[in-house]
């Protein structure tokens, strides 16, 4: 006789193959192997890292979040950000972090769940490709993207602003609002870095007057100078770029909040509050804010602050057959092997892909091997014979 399930058991798996993104997993040794202990989201000094310190050797990281370690304690000394599982750090990192640094770029509570830039080596959509959500980009975050894009494509109310020959998003720039199915040769293969922000909100009106869906910050008062509307989310130092330290005004709708931090880039520290548009900010937090997060000015009812955004618009890999085992939730890009996808090597049993989308699975790293396209969810790979097969995998937004 076969069971069905409960409501409370079927929503116990829901969750808890949710939760399974929102945390690292950090080992004392290589391989995934020795002691283990799980951080969530946030900034971790020494004394609560929960690993000892010097001891970290590799990293469990799920797909869309970013893991900064660093060499001394209260996040000084030098640095290196990961953005996939991590086997065995190398000589340089292997037992010497004292810091870390955990953020998670999928989400961003509320609002532009879907919005997100694919960008390609290539033209028409070709080669290649990344998909990256609103923040500041350098050089060394773009990693193969480095002076090697040729075309985008903009999902949602985005706009990005493109810096050429320069990897510190500084210098001479460029803003696009529309899909780029080929860059003239202006821009083919010469953008180092970038910013992604949204456009303005169309129920937006004045400064201090009427209502919206972002906050803006200037650099300079009576907002004007460099500006970055910011949707409700947390923004530590990086993804402020410019604006890092160089806020001297903010545009905040009825509907949002602020809370800034004074001279600290990683949302910990002293902190202020602002509810209402400032023309131009106090000597207190006059280029001093080094991080900050926005919020809806509806009190503390939201109690998703936790989850990622719905599964509808990704591609959620499992281990297991039905939707089950460990999961990992891809936006559109080309994953050369299975680690940066945030998912095992080997271990792909089912998936859901929203309409629309197309994915190819690869028996061997790099895009080499047999290849399987896939245009809907499939809850078993029993017929295909591509169970425990996917050693790399493209997912490609064709509407």
């Amino acid at each position: 006789m076969v069971k069905q399930l409960t409501l409370g058991a079927a929503l116990l798996i829901f969750y808890a193959a949710v939760s399974a993104q929102n945390y690292i997993t950090l080992y004392e040794d290589c391989n995934y192997s020795g002691k283990k202990h799980y951080l969530e989201t946030g900034s971790y000094r020494v004394y609560l890292m929960k690993i000892e310190n010097d001891k970290l050797s590799s990293m469990q990281i799920p797909s869309g979040m970013k893991v900064t370690l660093y060499e001394h304690d209260e996040f000084k000394g030098k640095s290196k950000t990961f953005y996939a599982n991590t086997a065995c750090l190398d000589n340089e990192w292997n037992d010497i972090t004292s810091s870390i640094v955990i953020e998670n770029q999928n989400y961003q509570p509320g609002y532009g769940q879907t919005d997100y830039i694919t960008f390609f080596k290539d033209c028409y959509s070709q080669g290649y490709s990344q998909s990256l959500r609103p923040g500041t980009y350098s050089g060394n975050q773009l990693g193969q993207l480095k002076f090697n894009i040729s075309s985008f494509a903009i999902y949602g109310s985005l706009q990005v602003r493109v810096y050429l020959n320069n990897e510190n998003a500084s210098g001479y720039s460029s803003l696009f609002d529309a899909n780029q199915p080929c860059l003239s040769s202006s821009y083919n293969d010469r953008i180092g870095s970038l910013v992604i922000e949204y456009k303005s909100s169309p129920v937006y009106n004045y400064p201090g007057t009427g209502s919206g869906n972002y906050a803006t910050i200037y650099t300079d008062c009576s907002y004007r100078g460099n500006s970055l509307r910011l949707a409700p989310g947390s923004y530590q130092g990086d993804k402020l770029g410019l604006l890092r330290y160089d806020i001297s005004s903010i545009e905040l709708p009825s509907n949002l909040k602020a809370r800034v931090y004074v001279n600290n880039e990683y949302l910990s520290g002293s902190y202020y509050t602002l509810t209402e548009t400032s023309r131009c900010l106090s000597s207190t937090l006059n280029n001093r804010i080094g991080s900050l997060i926005i919020e809806e000015n509806y009190g503390n009812n939201n109690n998703n602050n936790n989850y990622p955004p719905g599964n509808y618009e990704r591609v959620v890999l499992y281990s297991d057959a039905n939707y089950r085992g460990q999961s990992a939730s891809l936006l559109p890009g080309t994953y050369p092997n299975m680690p940066q996808a945030g998912f095992l090597d080997k271990a792909l049993s089912s998936l859901t892909v929203p309409v629309g989308y197309r994915v190819v699975l690869y028996e061997f790293e790099n895009f080499k091997g047999k290849s399987y396209t896939i245009t809907a969810s499939k809850s078993m790979f029993i017929i295909s014979g591509w169970n425990d097969k996917t050693s790399s995998i493209a997912v490609y937004r064709d509407r």
